[in-house]
């Protein structure tokens, strides 16, 4: 009987671990009132809160945003002029002399004799499977991805020296058989050749090029783009990817934030802005590629400024240039520049007076920088009567685009960089009075060096922004959601450059976009809109990143050659920056002790008051939102996202977990009662007034979503299912022996 009971106290025991895994507990029932009064509508919100930074690395733009197929189309690598191409049977060089324009030299000098193929990968993954081990089959295996009946534009430029024969372009993938020949007997001069190719197939593949002849050739220039691009025929030198496009767009970004690419080559010469404009054959690819995890990369400039104005202007979003100054000279130590902010007003060259005796900040490149952000502002403001806006107009965009900031960005805060933000700050100020200047805080967060920046700010430049970057991944980003309430309000006001949780401990590349990167990123966002009369723009770090080729281990939106990802970090932004009020309100709802975060804004104009929470903790709560002040509340609704595993994440090849959904809620006597789930984001939305709430956010079409179970749960329920089944088979058969025994000693 022992042995019995033994046994169904380890059935009771395993039943008990099972239901504890899967999280199915019992919790005390909370309900705590959120009163929300109109008395105490508050400060007005920053229109540009919520925005995006864009930056070319982990294949974001060059093969990503992009719509180009063909990795380096140009030859430009330093490391590897011929990176990313294959050529086989042709004798080939890499020309400079008698290229087509200064700006781009190189070319593929090619010398045939019979037949032979140059063949591009595109953008190929590098990395094993969600790590930074480089992949040496990755690297080398052919990754444009194809649709079937898609058509694409191919065009290349030619210059035919004693070429005879002829030239075909397929697209390289399982299925794909047609060719399509041309030849170039008519390009005795560099001279552009264009034509159309439909894909059969749906499939991942390489552009090859056949030569099938005898003679010599020059080519550059080779450019793969599908028709259905976003701005195809419309941007006049470049179209986006139309699934990255439309992911931006669903996070109605208010402002974009795009760096110019500044380098010095061995000549002396600084290239910047001025080489991203134009036809796409004469910008300056950005040469100094590297091969950092045996990655060979560079930047077209495909995405110049011209596009990322017409892209700011397509999404309503409000263009934030962001003009490096180069610190080439040795940086002044920290200890030094601390006691120059402290002690002494900033300097400027040409101001003998206050000029600085140090040689090392000597800058005779500080009129190139001056020059080139006033160029830029007119090139994008300026009518037909300036230089640099005639420019703007013969690329396409005769109006004048809106610019409201200049951003002088710099982590390296030393002596150089101010000499050359007071002369830039000096001029934009006097000539532009309506941009505001942006500057950096370098990238510390806290300590001496910091604070001595903030105080030359507030003392020197009121009326600037100041960029903080929270680049670095600091660990419990949420702990940051007061460090704004008692800044000085009368002096300089903030922006939030890259912000991220680096969410350590939990997965990897991808997963690390979890629901718990997404409960501390929005958190840290509540600090930002409890503050916004101070925090004017946040950005997070990493907008994209393409899979087994990315920089960092996090990123908003991963994509492959055929999908996109959305993260959980994407939808959080999504549902925050699509139920934004125009006035913060005051309220005395305090459970961050608990776990809980709360922000509560109103849109004064559209009649409607948004209540943000997060739930970091893994219990639900059910509370109650009181409103007073507010007449005619009615048909109010939440958009949430609610996970039992702070571990969940959206992934390729899976269904889709994290994402956020949206359902009605009952209001009585203006009190609604909400339940909050486990690890959970939502924005209540509460229509007042004549707002009927119809014309609020909804959410875009997305899949269904399914219910993410944590790894250990996945492999332990059938193991422990089957150890159950197990368990109670001995059980039965024990009693069974027990009760045939019981019966013979009975009949004996």
């Amino acid at each position: 009987m022992k042995k019995i009971v033994s046994l169904i106290m380890t059935l009771i025991l395993i039943m008990t671990v099972v239901f504890s895994f899967t999280g199915s507990s019992v919790s005390e029932k909370i309900n705590p009132t959120l009163k929300i009064s109109a008395d105490n509508i508050s400060y007005k919100l920053s229109d540009n809160l919520y925005g995006l930074s864009l930056s070319d690395a982990g294949y974001a733009l060059n093969g990503g945003l992009i719509s180009e197929f063909v990795n380096n189309n140009s030859f430009e690598y330093d490391e590897n002029n011929t990176a990313g191409w294959k050529i086989e049977d042709i004798s080939y060089t890499v020309e400079t002399e008698d290229g087509m324009n200064d700006n781009n030299m190189n070319y593929l000098n090619f010398s045939v004799n019979g037949s032979g193929t140059a063949e591009n990968m595109g953008y190929t993954e590098i990395f094993n499977n969600k790590s930074f081990q480089f992949n040496n089959r990755k690297s080398h295996t052919a990754d444009m991805g194809f649709k079937e009946n898609e058509t694409y534009a191919f065009s290349a430029f030619f210059k035919n020296i004693d070429y005879v024969g002829t030239i075909s372009v397929s697209l390289k993938a399982e299925g794909n058989t047609e060719k399509y020949e041309f030849n170039i007997d008519d390009c005795t001069d560099w001279t552009k050749v264009s034509l159309e190719i439909k894909s059969e197939v749906t499939a991942d593949g390489s552009l090859l090029i056949e030569f099938n002849g005898n003679g010599t050739l020059y080519m550059d220039c080779v450019s793969l783009v599908p028709k259905s691009s976003y701005g195809y025929g419309e941007w006049k030198y470049t179209s986006l990817r139309p699934d990255l496009y439309n992911a931006i767009k669903e996070l109605s970004p208010s402002f974009i934030r795009f760096n110019e690419n500044v380098y010095t080559d061995a000549q002396g010469n600084t290239y910047g802005w001025k080489n991203t404009i134009g036809p796409l054959e004469t910008r300056k690819q950005l040469a100094t590629n590297y091969s950092e995890n045996r990655r060979f990369y560079i930047n077209s400039n495909a995405m110049g400024f011209y596009e990322y104005l017409i892209l700011c202007e397509d999404l309503g979003a409000t263009p934030v240039p962001v003009f490096n100054i180069e610190n080439s000279e040795e940086q002044i130590t920290e200890e030094k520049e601390i006691q120059r902010i402290l002690n002494e007003e900033p300097t400027t060259i040409g101001d003998e007076e206050n000029a600085t005796e140090d040689p090392e900040t000597v800058v005779p490149e500080y009129p190139y920088y001056v020059q080139s952000v006033l160029d830029f502002i007119e090139y994008a403001t300026g009518d037909e009567t300036t230089v640099w806006g005639t420019k703007r107009i013969a690329d396409g965009h005769e109006k004048p685009f809106k610019i409201k900031y200049i951003a002088v960005d710099d982590s390296n805060l030393n002596q150089q960089y101010w000499d050359n933000f007071t002369e830039i700050y000096n001029v934009v100020n006097e000539k532009y009075p309506n941009i505001t200047v942006i500057t950096s805080s370098g990238e510390a967060l806290d300590g001496e060096f910091y604070d001595a920046v903030w105080h030359n700010l507030d003392a020197s430049y009121k009326n600037v922004l100041v960029n903080e970057y929270y680049g670095a991944g600091k660990l419990d980003l949420y702990k940051n959601l007061h460090k704004y309430d008692n800044y000085e309000r009368s002096g300089a006001s903030v922006t939030i450059d890259s912000f991220v949780s680096t969410a350590d401990g939990i997965g990897t590349t991808i997963t690390k976009n979890n629901i718990w990167s997404a409960l501390e990123n929005t958190t840290f966002l509540m600090g930002l809109e409890k503050n916004s009369d101070l925090v004017k723009m946040a950005s997070y770090k990493w907008t994209l990143a393409k899979r087994n080729a990315q920089q960092e281990k996090t990123s908003l939106i991963w994509f492959d050659s055929q999908n996109v990802i959305l993260t959980a970090d994407y939808y959080s932004q999504m549902i925050f920056a699509n139920n934004m009020g125009t006035n913060y309100i005051s309220t005395d709802f305090d459970m961050e002790d608990e776990g809980i975060y709360q922000s509560t804004t109103v849109d004064t104009k559209n009649k409607v008051v948004y209540v943000k929470l997060v739930n970091t903790t893994n219990k639900p709560y059910k509370f109650d939102i009181q409103l007073e002040g507010f007449k005619k509340v009615k048909n109010p609704s939440v958009q949430y996202m609610t996970e039992k595993f702070k571990s969940a994440y959206n992934d390729f090849d899976e269904q889709l977990h994290v994402a956020p959904t949206e359902k009605e809620l009952e209001v009585k006597d203006n009190i609604i009662s909400y339940d909050m789930g486990s690890y959970s984001i939502s924005v209540v939305r509460i229509p007042y007034s004549k707002n009927d709430g119809s014309k609020l956010y909804h959410l875009p079409e997305m899949d269904i979503v399914s219910p993410y179970m944590h790894p250990m749960v996945e492999y332990a329920v059938p193991i422990i299912l089957t150890a159950l089944i197990l368990v109670t088979g001995v059980v039965i058969l024990f009693v069974r022996i027990n009760r045939h025994k019981t019966v013979r000693k009975e009949n004996e």
